[in-house]
């Protein structure tokens, strides 16, 4: 009997805070996550993507980036900060994966952000984002824990 191959779901973390992208990092990999990393959305749509040993890709380029998973890498969901350096925020970027449709168009995205403005949370769940959280009133494992049951 062939046993079935139980791919591990990927989790797409766009933050701004270098340290606090590292400890989500670690937390996702100790949760059985396989993680890719930016700090802006020009990262995403434009760089070239790098796997390290531990299977982590970091990108640096949204059109490229979609292109590789689409061939290469299933991103399941993504964790995604309003706040990032650059140009554009976390708006510009749902709108952007958005607008490229296909499987895009339907992945869970989870803002984690410390902007509790009513009017930019409001334009997040427009998008159709699957959750808001604001930073200081969420523990990481109850967010993460979230994310796992998303894909139940």
């Amino acid at each position: 009997m062939k046993e079935k191959l139980i791919r591990k779901k990927t989790i797409l973390v766009i933050e701004d805070e270098r340290a606090l992208l590292n400890v989500v990092n670690a937390k996702l990999g100790k949760k059985g996550f396989g993680v890719m990393t930016a700090r802006s959305v020009d990262e995403v749509f434009n760089a070239n993507l790098e796997k390290n040993d531990l299977g982590v890709i970091a990108a640096s380029s949204i059109k490229q980036a979609l292109e590789y998973l689409e061939n290469l890498e299933k991103i399941d969901a993504v964790w995604l900060d309003h706040n990032l350096l650059g140009k554009e925020n976390g708006l510009d970027f749902v709108k952007k994966l958005k607008a490229n449709g296909g499987r895009w168009e339907n992945i869970p995205i989870f803002v984690v952000s410390n902007t509790e403005s009513s009017a930019t949370i409001k334009s997040y769940v427009n998008l159709g984002v699957s959750k808001y959280y604001v930073k200081s009133n969420h523990r990481l494992d109850k967010i993460i824990e979230d994310i796992n049951l998303s894909f139940k």
